[in-house]
């Protein structure tokens, strides 16, 4: 045993020796490797007190993890951090928070407000090394709190738990979490944060045998990295001012408000929606004007006269690009943040009988995401102080307040210099005339009608403007149909009333995008606004004709280069007594519609060559042949419900490029009109007519699509319970033509028409007034002469 223990020492120092010999002739060994020293952390080459700072928003749920018995669901908290990386891997941030915790123990919730300070470990660059272009990064977080904790007493319910401390007091405590963070852009994150805390009882407000509360929480919100060091310019593109209309913009956005009023749960709950539409100018890179309007509605405070609180808002801010305060001016940026503040002026009805004003400020904050060269996106909350006199002192210090929450788009000039240039040309008084029709919809506006939908009633449209200058234009309009009214209880009439409307008018026009981005005769798309006055007529009402005044915006697309199809929502409003009813907190008439329909760019008519191009047509005659309904225009379901079968033949020739005159006859029956007896009618018409295709494009037996008003003069024959009348009366439609072969046409042809007071067999001591619609073929040819 002696003599192996002795080989075995022998083996394992020649073994030792043999190792070493190896290892010493390499320059980097294995075990070289395993003895040699930790490679130290990475820095950064520059590490100012400005540099590597960042900014963090988050918010979500939060509750207690301990002592769940006393709590009622899940509360909330807000945060706000700013912080500094020291190194790639360490880092510090200090923060501020607010939130609310739900108490089954308490009649109000635990409200907090504090602030920490938290130590930041970057896992990826510590694991991986440092990148800054990193998509994914994982933090782990340690850090401290403390702040003020306040609950309302509840001594009814403190008999159950004694150690309850009611009111507000300090507490503290600590915390450990993780971030993950998700890079969406070089300068703005995306994180995901969950947390846990341990904190004295003072948190919740009652006692517990571990004298401490463990809380939890998980944030989701955004972190803004500067790209350089705060005031460091880096950006210094030219800003140019040299027009008002360089750096305009236009914004409109949707969101929700609230008034603060006592609880928060109370106040998250009247919560409602609100709709806000602003003009501004950017006079520098980083100041600003914005004149806004904003409409919405929410829950009034307890003891209020109505169950809303409706608001009208004007608001005048200033803003301050903060962005390029720090960094400079760079019109590509993707992300900007910008502060406002600013001065209201609002009027309010729902907390009293009568409508309020009243004077306030508004400060918040927008960051603002740019999608492309013109538009941006963005997110604004905004906190709004106004007089007692808003909505009756409900808010702190006897003041109100107003929150709110936006989401809309923004819309910014182009400069001028990089405008295509101005082609517009208006040396002829038909230059640049358009035409419209449309159908649609509209509702008169009071609290009954919001609740039917039967209220909507339909409405049709034309109109025929000029382009004064690329921005600016006139249009006439006119529309008619019909709607229903829903009165409510306790008016003198009850029940509901259907009227028909006619109106006519006359509109100013602003060609919002050639504002925004130049003149371009080749632009798809068009956003136009308009305002104008009009006069309205309604039947079923005591002041059968009113003046009011109008608003909508139009959205046109051109699908080529004089056809075009638009959708445009409006608003008009008359005074009071126009019609049955109104809104109540507004002694107003409001009248709302939607409009879609076709428009028509006419090319200045030239006569010489529009002629020379149709002597050479010598299919100028047609004959057609339709079948369709008509009925008495009535302003309810009775126009189908006592509408008739109508058939149509015409003869007609195109005398001149743009003017065609037409014979036809027309035969109607019905099989149960008003007074439930039959009616035969037959007559004979002229009409004159028009092409729009022509008048837009030019003559051309080729165009697919026309466009065809008309109107004339009828006679005819009224059979109705075994006695004739003689019918004279007035036409007036439009055509509708589909070209579906050479010579043959499909086509639509609505039309209304006044008739004397002999066409329905009823005396009325009034004309009655009839409307109609049929479709069929049209045929061109050209007329056979004989030698």
């Amino acid at each position: 045993m002696n003599i192996l223990r002795i080989k075995n020492k022998y083996v394992a120092v020649a073994l030792f020796l043999m190792l070493a010999v190896t290892l010493q002739a390499q320059d980097y060994g294995a075990l070289q490797y395993m003895l040699q020293k930790r490679p130290a952390n990475e820095k950064f080459e520059s590490n100012k007190f400005n540099e590597h700072l960042f900014f963090s928003a988050g918010v979500g749920p939060y509750s207690l993890l301990s002592g769940k018995e006393t709590q009622d669901g899940l509360g909330m908290t807000a945060r706000l951090f700013m912080g500094k990386w020291i190194t790639p891997v360490h880092g510090l941030r200090i923060g501020v928070n607010m939130g609310y915790l739900p108490s089954k123990i308490y009649d109000s919730k635990i409200k907090m407000g504090g602030g920490s300070l938290d130590y930041l470990l970057n896992m990826s660059s510590l694991a991986y090394g440092y990148n800054p272009n990193r998509r994914f990064e994982l933090f782990g977080i340690a850090g401290v709190e403390a702040g003020y904790s306040k609950v309302g007493d509840n001594s009814e319910r403190s008999e159950k738990y004694p150690n309850l401390k009611g009111g507000g007091e300090f507490y503290y405590g600590a915390h450990i979490g993780l971030q993950g963070n998700i890079r969406l852009s070089h300068t703005l994150d995306l994180f995901v944060e969950p947390q846990i805390g341990w904190y004295n009882d003072v948190l919740s407000h009652r006692g517990s045998w571990r004298n401490y509360q463990v809380g939890g929480s998980v944030l989701v919100g955004l972190t803004y990295m500067p790209a350089a060091p705060m005031g460091t310019k880096i950006h210094f593109d030219e800003f140019d001012n040299s027009s008002f209309q360089n750096h305009m913009f236009i914004s409109l956005s949707g969101g929700v408000s609230t008034l603060k009023v006592s609880g928060i749960k109370n106040t998250i709950k009247g919560l409602g929606p609100q709709f806000s539409a602003g003009i501004g100018k950017w006079f520098s890179p980083s100041s600003g004007m914005r004149l806004s309007g904003t409409v919405g509605f929410s829950d009034t405070p307890a003891g209020s006269k109505d169950r809303y609180f409706k608001h009208i808002d004007l608001h005048a801010d200033y803003m301050l690009n903060l962005n390029s305060v720090l960094w400079g001016y760079d019109e590509d940026r993707v992300f900007n943040l910008i502060g406002i503040a600013g001065v209201n002026l609002a009027g309010t009805k729902g907390v009293e009988n009568s409508g309020k004003y009243a004077p306030g400020i508004g400060v918040g904050v927008q960051g603002s995401f740019r999608l492309n060269r013109s538009m941006d996106l963005f997110i604004e909350p905004r906190l709004n102080v106004y007089h007692k006199r808003y909505a009756g002192g409900c808010g702190l210090r006897g003041t109100d307040q107003l929150g709110e929450l936006n989401l809309g788009l923004t819309y910014h000039t182009i400069d001028r210099a990089a405008r295509p240039k101005n082609g517009f040309s208006n040396n002829h008084i038909s230059d640049n005339l358009f035409m419209t029709s449309g159908v649609g919809l509209q509702m008169f506006l009071n609290k009954k009608n919001f609740e039917n939908l039967s209220s909507l009633g339909p409405q049709a449209s034309v109109s025929l403007g000029k382009w004064l200058t690329a921005y600016s234009g006139l249009r006439l309009v006119g529309t008619g149909g019909f709607f229903t009214n829903y009165l409510v209880p306790g008016n003198i009439k009850e029940g509901r009333l259907s009227h028909i409307s006619v109106s006519g008018g006359l509109d100013y026009l602003w060609n919002i995008t050639s504002t925004m981005d130049g003149y371009n005769p080749d632009r798809i798309f068009d956003f136009i606004a308009s305002v104008g006055v009009n006069l309205a007529y309604t039947n079923n009402s005591d002041h059968k004709f009113q003046p009011g005044i109008n608003a909508g915006i139009q959205g046109l697309w051109h699908v080529n280069d004089f056809f075009g199809l638009y959708i445009e929502p409006q608003v008009r409003m008359y005074g009071d007594k126009f019609i049955e009813g109104n809104l109540g907190f507004m002694q107003k008439d409001v009248l709302v519609g939607v409009n879609a329909g076709f428009h028509y760019r006419f090319v200045p008519y030239s006569k010489a060559a529009n002629r020379s191009v149709f002597d050479k047509d010598d299919k100028r005659y047609f004959i057609s042949g339709a079948l369709g309904m008509g009925s008495l225009l009535v302003g309810n379901k009775d126009l189908v419900k006592n509408a008739g079968v109508e058939a149509k033949g015409s003869f007609g020739k195109w005398y001149t490029p743009l003017s065609a005159w037409r014979i036809n006859g027309t035969i109607l029956y019905k099989s149960k009109a008003q007074n439930k007896l039959p009616l035969h009618y037959a007559g004979l018409g002229m009409d004159y007519m028009m092409s729009l295709a022509t008048l837009t494009k030019g003559y051309s037996s080729d165009h697919v699509i026309d466009v065809v008003p008309f109107m004339g003069v009828t006679a005819g024959l009224s059979r109705r319970n075994g006695e004739f009348q003689v019918v004279p009366g007035l036409d007036a439609g439009v055509q509708f033509k589909l070209r579906v072969a050479s010579s043959v046409y499909l086509y639509a042809e609505p039309k209304v028409g006044v008739r004397t007071d002999t066409y329905d067999g009823i005396k009325q001591g009034k004309p009655d007034y009839v409307a109609s619609m049929v479709g069929g073929l049209l045929y061109r040819f050209k007329m056979p002469t004989f030698q």
